[in-house]
């Protein structure tokens, strides 16, 4: 005999209701589109819908990964997937926690990225060994070698850390455990054991954030300041070698508030952690022009020429602290093909036949066992 209250059945039905809506809510909005499923820029493209295609090479492994490849697009695109990442880093915030392993909360409005070991490389806990050396010299050497035979010299860039340049804002609980980073062993083993130009542009940054800054509070890169200092400094190295334009490139600049950067966009609170965007003003129009974009195998280039520039012609292979770098870049080389990627694209270089190949990158990367790796 059922003894339930028709009270207590009503109060269960309506329990059970706003559970099935509730986890059926994601569902709802993925098929009525309420919102982009992947509004916060995460620093990496969102997991695509998967496929299986019968009968094609390798279809029997595209069913037995299905699943997992289909977990991974639902956890990158379900509906209200920004809205609740937000509220989850409004309530860490609120308990004095970063609410991201990728973005580390600073001090005085700065954010800092703590991905690909950041963290690890800014506390010196983890430093060279001597077969790391070696592999990293070996590794850049055989890039040095391999362009010489050609006639292309070969000169690196290493685009430091936000944390580098602005330690001050870290927060107190994070501490360089020695004071000597991968960087300075890199550099002392190089110029110990090779002449392979490196263009290290830690000085010449800490110098201009004595007055202005340079790099974004709430985003891993620098700004078009911190973009012109690299710019000057990649110059004097290059008018080593080359005659071309080595004059600074007249212009001013121009600061306005903006919505905070991608670190701020990975915490989806863009609107709470706001930047200052340095814009950079020409005094004169702009020589280069692009040129072409095509694709060498994986490999997106785009080309920029400069018909009045006097610098040679380059390959520049980059990270995303290029974005702001190019620009300038492209006024001083008669022509320069951008490739994102650390490998070096040989059928690319014999097609270019540049005199100069410049690889940059982060200097977090220095946490993988070689470029090679990284």
């Amino acid at each position: 005999m059922d003894t339930q209250s028709p009270i207590c059945r009503v109060t269960e039905h309506i329990i059970i209701g706003l559970f099935l809506a509730l986890i059926s809510l994601p569902l709802i909005g993925k098929l009525l589109s309420t919102e982009s499923s992947f509004a916060l820029t995460e620093n990496r493209r969102p997991a695509p819908l998967p496929t299986i295609v019968l009968n094609a090479p390798g279809w029997g492994w595209s069913i037995v990964s299905f699943p997992r490849r289909f977990e991974r697009y639902w956890n990158d695109s379900f509906a209200f997937r920004w809205y609740l990442i937000r509220w989850h880093s409004i309530a860490k915030l609120k308990m004095g926690v970063s609410p991201s392993s990728q973005a580390l909360v600073g001090r005085d409005g700065y954010l800092f990225y703590a991905g690909e070991r950041s963290l690890d490389y800014f506390r010196s806990v983890n430093p060279f060994s001597d077969g790391d050396l070696a592999r990293w010299h070996d590794d850049l050497e055989a890039r040095r070698t391999a362009l010489e035979k050609r006639g292309v010299r070969y000169v690196v860039v290493v685009a430091p850390n936000k944390e580098t340049i602005y330690p001050e804002f870290m927060p107190h609980s994070i501490r360089p455990v020695h004071k000597q980073t991968r960087l300075d062993q890199l550099l002392a083993y190089l110029h110990a054991h090779s002449d392979i130009d490196i263009v290290d542009l830690r000085q010449a940054l800490r110098r201009a954030k004595q007055t202005e800054q340079v790099y974004y509070r709430t985003d891993t890169h620098w700004n078009n300041l911190g973009a012109y200092v690299a710019y000057g400094e990649i110059l004097a190295q290059l008018n080593r070698y080359f005659i071309g334009d080595a004059r600074a490139l007249p212009g001013t600049t121009a600061v306005r508030t903006t919505a905070g950067g991608d670190l701020a966009r990975i915490l989806a609170l863009e609107d709470r952690f706001t930047d200052e965007s340095v814009d950079w003003i020409p005094a004169e129009p702009r020589r280069a022009r692009q040129a072409e974009a095509y694709s060498i195998g994986s490999a997106d280039v785009v080309v920029m020429e400069c018909s009045g520039c006097a610098g040679p012609r380059a390959v520049m292979f980059h990270d995303s602290f290029n974005t702001l770098l190019a620009p300038f870049l492209a006024e001083y080389f008669r022509r320069i093909a951008f490739v994102d990627g650390a490998k070096l694209d040989f059928t690319l270089i014999d097609r270019e036949r540049p005199d100069i190949v410049i690889q940059e990158f982060v200097e977090r990367k220095l946490m993988c066992q070689s470029l090679t790796d990284c």
